[in-house]
């Protein structure tokens, strides 16, 4: 397993297409993952709506998706920050694809039926990683709230 994430965030070598479509949907689940902690709780409701946003959003299959999800946990567990993996969404994805991103985030958030202040928090971060402006993240969060 670790051979496995030192080859997904190595630097680019001959295959890095391969590792570039895998470091994609890694990120986001990391990153899914990660908001879903950020309160202290990770809920049912978020742990089920987190494989149906993967498979929406980045395009897991659903065979793969339970290994996706072991690998996002450790290296979750093993990162020190959030910028390896918001470098490589702003890599991968226009403006209007983050905006998206970003909504499936909110969607995580309110999972649970609350937002919490650490919640808030880090969903204000994940913004300004990913090049959102605050009226953007505003935006998505009154979106995904009102439905």
């Amino acid at each position: 397993m670790l051979k496995r994430l030192l080859q997904i965030f190595a630097p680019p070598t001959e295959q890095a297409n391969s590792a570039s479509q895998d470091r994609i949907p890694l990120a986001a689940a990391v990153l899914l993952l990660e908001v879903a902690y950020s309160d202290g709780k990770f809920h049912q409701t978020e742990q089920d709506l987190l494989g149906t946003l993967l498979m929406e959003h980045f395009a897991v299959s659903e065979e793969s998706l339970a290994d996706l999800l072991t690998l996002a946990e450790e290296t979750r567990k093993e990162s020190n920050d959030l910028h390896q993996f918001t470098r490589e969404i702003n890599k991968s994805f226009s403006q209007p694809e983050k905006e998206q991103i970003i909504e499936a985030v909110w969607q995580l958030v309110y999972a649970d039926g609350r937002l919490d202040c650490y919640e808030e928090a880090l969903m204000r971060q994940l913004g300004a990683l990913i090049g959102l402006s605050h009226r953007q993240l505003i935006e998505a969060k009154l979106k995904v709230a009102n439905s």
